[in-house]
């Protein structure tokens, strides 16, 4: 018999689906991942026939406009969102027609977690790192298969009001290179919203995840296989032991000290997959350099005049995507065993150098003799083999960085300067959540001090805990530094296990200047409430300031040589005499310009 039609597969594949999700208790299976993976590539097919079909039909450009618009705003239009209709829909059919779907429950209770509740729940519990992607990116087709996966492995029977929070804390399991201080008196963790899950591109035995991504991680995926082993050795990368590839959602904070790792923004092993012989098993890319490496192929696409045709652009691209790769592996390690406290980065560069020029002259050799003999001339020109795509790579990584900088800063000028519309335009450029929230903190300073100078101090009290608030989920994120770390790497931030590869911390430095002008606006409303005689008011911003005092406290930044902070006791009982003293004043006979009383 010949291979079934393309409708009779698809509905064979939508059966297999559902009989997963009805019948298994979570265990991994390549094969629902790869039908799944088909029905999200098929739909796709489907919505961009169905876009071009009704494109042709409207010759009206503005009502094209509008509609594309309409569909962009839509959730319905987000893939992962029309998957789970269409098998709820088929679910429905095969239980009145099929006796083995007699009883669905279990298929109907996990779609609905899945879909209805656990992809809305991850949106909301990362509105802070996740506020930039869209759904159709984050939730891809393998994603989708990992978060149906961990609502299978649950314990029975499923309390609905506990599921889905079980399902984050399975799903959420990536947090990256993230120094932990060990402190005596307690145990420290990564807050539980730093934790995020990685987009899988690739599964072994699965393939690549149907996308945008999907052409550039299977060639990339390809020549890996067909590099020197002795290439890969030296990279510390073994690709029968990548059991998946994955990207990083999180916009990448340029200005975040764990750039000044070299290759780092070319990814790195997740140093949290560990097999049971110490290997890490999945890789982690950031999406800043994909989607550089994308841009360039699809601008040679696009451009009529352009010499280099997209075919060839791909591969470049991919044997870039390879080759950091292998770069950022020789950072990582194959396991957290490779280097030990005598290792520098220093002496892992040279090394990391030979095996990337070694990497790039062996690919030239394979490659189709036109395509060989033009990169062999632009190896002349660029000093280097593959000298286009990568100084482009860089270019666009320069550029980016160049641009988070100045957008962040002028964010912050703004912010200060009390125009919280020009700031919150500038922090939106840069799609990073320290950004963003840091303005948010500058912004409703800036209110603070105003409403106070206005007289206004109910207003100005208010924003207090807003103010608080914003400080607390910066640090929740990760997108403000962990206090902890201030005493327990003396402001400090481990790039590497050898001690000389640690670099001073920015971010303790910036979080404690906040501070510093959150005690100053809560100093200066208690005196202007001691001096208008507001006895609740006062004791209101006494015990609000008070809290704030005992919360950062515990943190002892005062106690650390190399920062430069204030015992937050001290100013609170410097408040409190100031604040006292005006309060008598005032009762004392301030009227007349009395300066006698001081």
């Amino acid at each position: 018999m010949g291979s079934p039609k393309p409708e009779q597969q698809y509905y064979v594949i939508l059966d297999q689906v559902l009989g997963y999700l009805n019948f298994s208790s979570g265990n991994h299976d390549p094969k629902f991942l790869a039908n799944l993976n088909w029905l999200f590539e098929h739909l796709h097919a489907q919505q961009l026939q169905s876009d071009q079909s009704s494109e042709d039909a409207s010759k009206d450009s503005s009502t094209r406009k509008k509609r594309k618009t309409t569909l962009a705003r839509s959730n319905d239009h987000v893939l992962a969102f029309q998957v789970g209709q269409v098998l709820t829909k088929r679910l429905d059919q095969l239980e009145s027609e099929n006796p083995t779907f007699r009883d669905a429950t279990q298929a109907r209770m996990v779609l609905d977690l899945a879909f209805s509740k656990t992809l809305l729940a991850y949106r909301k519990h990362h509105r802070d790192l996740l506020f930039h992607q869209s759904d159709q990116l984050l939730f891809n087709s393998l994603l989708v298969g990992r978060v149906l996966e961990t609502v299978l492995i649950q314990e029975r029977p499923w309390d609905e009001d506990q599921i889905v929070k079980q399902v984050l804390n399975g799903l959420n399991d990536y947090i990256g290179h993230r120094p932990i201080a060990t402190l005596e008196s307690r145990k420290i963790e990564p807050y539980d919203r730093e934790w995020i899950r990685p987009i899988p591109i690739y599964i072994r035995e699965v393939g690549a995840a149907a996308g945008r991504y999907q052409a550039i991680t299977e060639k990339a995926i390809e020549i890996l296989n067909q590099t020197d082993p002795h290439i890969l050795r030296a990279a510390h990368f073994d690709v029968s032991k990548l059991n998946e590839l994955a990207l990083d959602p999180r916009a990448f904070d340029f200005d975040h000290p764990i750039n000044q790792r070299p290759n780092h923004h070319f990814g790195q092993w997740d140093e949290h997959t560990i097999d049971g012989s110490g290997f890490f098993r999945r890789f982690i890319v950031h999406q800043v350099t994909i989607d550089a490496l994308l841009d360039r192929a699809e601008n040679c696409k696009n451009d009529p005049e352009n010499q280099i045709g997209y075919d060839e652009a791909m591969i470049e691209a991919s044997a870039v995507m390879a080759g950091t790769m292998l770069m950022a592996s020789g950072i990582s390690g194959a396991g957290p065993g490779t280097y030990d406290s005598n290792t520098t980065l220093s002496s892992l560069l040279p090394v990391i150098a030979g095996y990337r020029d070694q990497f790039y002259r062996d690919l030239l050799k394979r490659l189709t003799p036109d395509h060989r003999k033009r990169l062999e001339f632009e190896a002349l020109t660029k000093y280097q083999p593959f000298g286009g795509v990568r100084q482009d790579l860089n270019a666009q990584l320069a550029q980016r960085r160049a641009s988070q900088l100045v957008n962040c800063r002028l964010a912050s000028i703004f912010a200060r300067m009390g125009y919280p519309e020009a700031a919150e335009e500038q922090s939106q450029i840069v799609p990073v959540a320290a950004a963003r929230i840091n303005c948010q903190i500058d912004c409703l300073l800036n209110v603070a001090s105003e409403e106070t100078t206005k007289g206004n101090l109910d207003e100005a009290f208010a924003t207090l805990s807003k103010i608080m608030s914003r400080v607390k989920r910066g640090i929740h994120c990760g997108a403000i530094v962990d206090p902890w770390n201030i005493i327990g790497f003396d402001a400090n931030y481990s790039l590497f296990p050898a001690v000389e590869n640690s670099v001073r911390d920015h971010r303790v430095f910036d979080l404690v200047d906040t501070m510093d002008r959150i005690f100053a606006t809560c100093s200066r409303l208690w005196s202007e409430a001691a001096a208008s005689d507001r006895e609740p008011m006062c004791e209101s911003i006494r015990k609000e300031f008070l809290e704030i005092v005992n919360w950062w406290r515990k943190y002892a930044a005062h106690e650390v040589m190399s920062v430069d902070a204030v015992d937050a006791d001290d100013i609170f009982a410097a408040a409190e005499l100031v604040a006292d003293a005006l309060n008598l004043w005032h009762k004392g006979g301030a009227a007349a310009g009395d300066i006698e009383f001081w």
